[in-house]
């Protein structure tokens, strides 16, 4: 009976520790969630969706999420605990939540990851913060166009 039940424990504890950063889903077809998130956006110009791509978000977002970013106006603006998007040195478009911020620069990390992200980020590179979220139930491969025809945005939620 010991055995059974410390098995029944471990086994628990597993799966809880593999699940506990998954993204969440959706019944929802990606071009229905894709269809709202741009119908959201269209409210105010200064908002625009992006697709997600990594797992580094966790429970909050991960691949084929869409979110949407509202352009950001300052770094006053941004405040701890935040979920921005930055376009790093390399250039590439990440989402991750601000753990820091000492005026001139915020410090971010995925919150799934062990540690914070290589680079400071300042002003210059805020492309916005994350004010929406939008799962669904999968994504088509490659690249997804709005109803606009241009190609969506991807920001990586990425692990490093």
């Amino acid at each position: 009976m010991k055995t059974t039940a410390l098995l029944a424990i471990l086994l628990t504890s597993i799966v809880a520790a593999l699940t506990a950063n998954a993204a969440p889903k959706s019944s929802a077809p990606f071009e229905k969630a894709l269809k709202d998130a741009e119908m959201v956006a269209s409210l105010n110009p200064a908002w625009s969706v992006h697709r997600t791509s990594g797992r580094s978000m966790g429970e909050f977002f991960g691949d084929n999420s869409l979110i949407l970013v509202q352009e950001a106006a300052s770094l006053a603006d941004i405040r701890v605990g935040m979920m921005i998007v930055y376009r790093s040195a390399s250039g590439e478009l990440i989402s991750h939540k601000v753990v820091s911020h000492n005026g001139t620069s915020v410090e971010t990390m995925g919150v799934a990851n062990w540690k914070a992200d290589p680079e400071p980020v300042t002003a210059d590179m805020v492309v916005g913060t994350v004010f929406g979220v939008f799962h669904s139930a999968g994504a088509p491969a490659g690249p997804v166009y709005a109803s606009n025809g241009s190609v969506l945005p991807t920001t990586l939620c990425k692990t490093y």
